[in-house]
């Protein structure tokens, strides 16, 4: 019989990693709320992010540490798609674009530190820097397509192992809000459209409520509960 549950660090983890992740992230330099900056912008975000030092260190360390922690839940979900059936591999599969996203950001964090350290008087030092982010930038594009990606095939995957009800209607109104933010990723890039960015960047607090949702539910042994198991 297939796996129906998680243990109780990987459902917490499944709620906190997301929650670290996202809140960081709005905290970022450059990003949202902090100095914003269009997202392709490279010296508005490289000048953010030096004048903001120690505000950029401590999201770029832990950002990647509620990433770190949201992968630990990711892989105990893994074992709930351990059967050999169309879903379960498409969840499977989700869930390696997932982490292979997480790994990108977590990349990505790593040159924050190196931005947050450019002399901003210094003209070579902000071309190098701006050369840095443009990295950072092509880097990003790809993890937000991958874990997009990923959240559509796993909430799909996962949807099967509901029966009518609330679990199933989140799992595929996920499902929905993913391709919405796929398709916007990559028009925003391509065009380029700082519109469709946002409507994408919009999608990470759905995704967020959805793993805290989840964490919770097995939590509190409730999850998959009412599942079909034929």
């Amino acid at each position: 019989m297939a796996t129906t549950s998680l243990n109780k660090l990987e459902a917490l983890a499944l709620m906190a990693g997301p929650l670290v992740a996202l809140a960081f992230f709005l905290l970022e330099p450059g990003g949202i709320f902090i100095d914003p900056a269009d997202s392709g912008d490279s010296e508005a975000i490289v000048t953010a992010m030096a004048s903001n030092q120690t505000l950029a260190h401590v999201s770029a360390l832990v950002v990647p540490l509620g990433l770190a922690v949201m992968v630990y839940g990711l892989l105990g979900l893994a074992r709930l798609s351990a059967e050999d059936s169309l879903p379960a591999s498409l969840s499977r599969f989700g869930l390696l674009c997932m982490v292979i996203g997480a790994v990108g950001w977590i990349l990505g964090s790593g040159l924050a530190h190196v931005l947050a350290e450019t002399q901003i008087g210094d003209p070579q030092a902000m071309e190098r820097a701006m050369s840095v982010h443009k990295v950072d930038y092509g880097v990003g594009i790809m993890s937000g397509i991958a874990v997009s990606t990923g959240f559509t095939l796993l909430a799909l995957g996962l949807s099967t192992r509901y029966s009518p009800g609330f679990g199933k209607i989140a799992a595929l109104a996920i499902a929905a809000v993913s391709v919405v933010a796929l398709a916007a990723f990559i028009i925003g890039h391509s065009v380029p459209d700082e519109n469709m960015i946002s409507l994408a960047r919009s999608c990470y607090f759905l995704w967020t409520i959805w793993s805290v949702y989840l964490g919770a539910t097995f939590l509190r042994g409730t999850a998959f509960s009412q599942a079909s198991e034929g």
